[in-house]
């Protein structure tokens, strides 16, 4: 007769994976960290928050643990602003998809405050005044209005991320004054204070006509730039497949986020979601393309491509690799300079050019906001209503016509 197998005994416990601990019900996860206190290291124990099962706990210990591999965990106690800024940027990188300019651009914004604090402060020691003094050090330092907000504005984000992942309990970003910046007779006289600067039709068609005897790729650079609209960036990363004569369009699909070194180029997503478009084009951009497409078949027939790129616009010096927008922007400042213009027009300026004259046409900002790929932008929206002004000065009259028809 077949044995009975046991009852099994009433009040035993299941075992827990390793590390976990159990309180009513709850469950933890235990580690140890090291810290350094009096210049001596030693081991210091901490759990994780609770959970409701053994496994949760213990897959947050796994995460944990892998944290502690790379050398990425450390006590927030102890934690000190420039550690914390450093683990934090490659997390940027990571959870936001982050192009390599823009994440360049955190860094140097988070070095001029761990210059001002110092990079041993412990990030929870940081406070609101301490905050405060560094915006009114950027100013008295003789930053502009517009770097003093920037700068805030990476520096804020970091912090934001310390809040969210409970190192800090507030941010000290959060309740701070941009110090005031009073404008001056000559800004205001110029508009310097509000409008970017643009071509009017005469300055663009003279710019245009320089560039074009002077060098040849630029030119059909500069005539798609101001023609289209389209970021510096996004011409750069044109591939020949992203042009179609017989739709009469170019897709932006992508960006050039940095190129320092001609061979590190480096391919990422638009600025944002809605920089993903496709704009239409009409016969002098597709002739102007179907040139440069013409110069990049002779090239190659020449034998004179090094590296074999799918680019409509090609680097000159290293044909087949992405035009380098620095070399670009630099022979640009001196068209500019050949046309007799300010020094502040910019390759740039071609896309805020395209612009004005849109609204000049007669074309809606929304249809311009959203040719130019984002959904609302100050710029945008003050150098069309700049250029539509003289329209609506004409409404009354145009209203006492219809009134005495």
């Amino acid at each position: 007769m077949p044995k009975k197998a046991a009852a099994p005994s009433k009040g035993k416990k299941k075992k827990l994976p390793p590390g976990v601990r159990e309180r009513d019900g709850r469950f933890t996860f235990r580690y140890s960290v090291y810290v350094t206190e009096k210049g001596k290291k030693r081991r210091k124990y901490k759990e994780t928050p609770a959970y409701p099962t053994a496994q949760a706990a213990y897959d947050a210990g796994i995460l944990i643990k892998a944290d502690q591999l790379r050398g990425k965990l450390v006590d927030p106690k102890k934690l000190t602003l420039k550690e914390w800024r450093d683990k934090w940027i490659e997390d940027y990188k990571v959870e936001r998809e982050a192009a390599v300019n823009t994440a360049d651009g955190r860094i140097n914004e988070t070095n001029s405050f761990i210059e001002y604090i110092g990079p041993d402060t412990l990030i929870r020691d940081i406070t609101v005044d301490d905050y405060q003094g560094w915006l009114n050090h950027l100013k008295r330092d003789g930053k502009k209005k517009g770097t003093v907000q920037q700068y805030h504005s990476g520096v804020q984000i970091m912090f934001a991320d310390a809040v969210r992942r409970e190192i800090i309990t507030s941010n000290p970003a959060d309740n701070v004054i941009i110090p005031a910046y009073k404008p001056t007779l000559s800004q205001i006289q110029s508009g310097e204070l509000t409008l970017p600067r643009y071509c009017e039709k005469d300055e663009l068609k003279k710019l245009l006509n320089i560039i074009r005897f002077i060098n040849a790729q630029d030119y059909r650079i500069s005539m798609v730039l101001a023609y289209t609209g389209l970021r510096i960036g996004e011409l750069a990363a044109l591939w020949e497949p992203d042009f179609s004569e017989t739709s009469k369009v170019v897709s932006v699909t992508k960006s050039l986020t940095a190129n320092r070194s001609i061979k590190e180029f480096r391919i990422g997503p638009p600025k944002t979601k809605s920089s993903i478009r496709e704009v239409t084009i009409g016969r002098t951009v597709i002739k102007t393309i179907k040139e440069q497409l013409k110069y990049r078949e002779q090239m190659i027939k020449d034998k004179r491509t090094v590296y074999d790129g799918k680019f409509i616009f090609w680097s000159m010096k290293y044909p087949g690799y992405p035009i380098v927008i620095a070399s670009y922007e630099k022979r640009f400042k001196k068209y500019v300079e050949a046309a007799g213009l300010p020094d502040s027009i910019t390759p740039h300026s071609l896309r805020h050019t395209h612009v004005s004259l849109l609204a000049a046409a007669g074309v809606p900002l929304s249809v311009i906001q959203e040719r130019l790929g984002h959904k609302e932008d100050g710029t945008t929206e003050l150098i069309y209503r700049h250029v539509t002004k003289g329209e609506k000065k004409r409404i009354p009259d145009q209203f006492e016509k219809i009134m005495s028809g």
